[in-house]
């Protein structure tokens, strides 16, 4: 529909169906929209590479603009990590502070 010129609104709560589907997101807030892109637009805001320090269960993350900055940083970390891609779901818990859903 899309490619026909249609404009496809879709709401959810499944952020990767989101990110998969949509060419435009808007992330709404207890009833407020408090960013609006594309979904490369929102991530670049908050970092495009994600360090997840896994602690016990409790996990911390930080976000870096490029590659080699999480490199430098999961270097100096003493815990284990993962280097991976950001999200969406890691705009959403940047902004708001909490998980989808919480």
């Amino acid at each position: 529909m899309n490619s026909e010129g249609m404009t496809v609104l879709l709401t959810t709560h499944y952020i990767e169906e989101a990110e998969a589907l949509c060419h435009r997101v808007g992330i709404m807030d207890h009833g407020r929209l408090i960013a609006l892109g594309t979904p490369a637009e929102l991530k670049k805001k908050v970092g495009e590479v994600v360090v997840e320090a896994l602690n016990h269960g409790d996990n911390e993350y930080r976000f870096f603009a490029g590659r080699e900055q999480a490199l430098q940083y999961a270097g100096s970390s003493a815990n284990n990590v993962v280097i991976r891609e950001a999200n969406l779901e890691d705009v959403f818990v940047e902004l708001t502070g909490r998980k989808v859903g919480d």
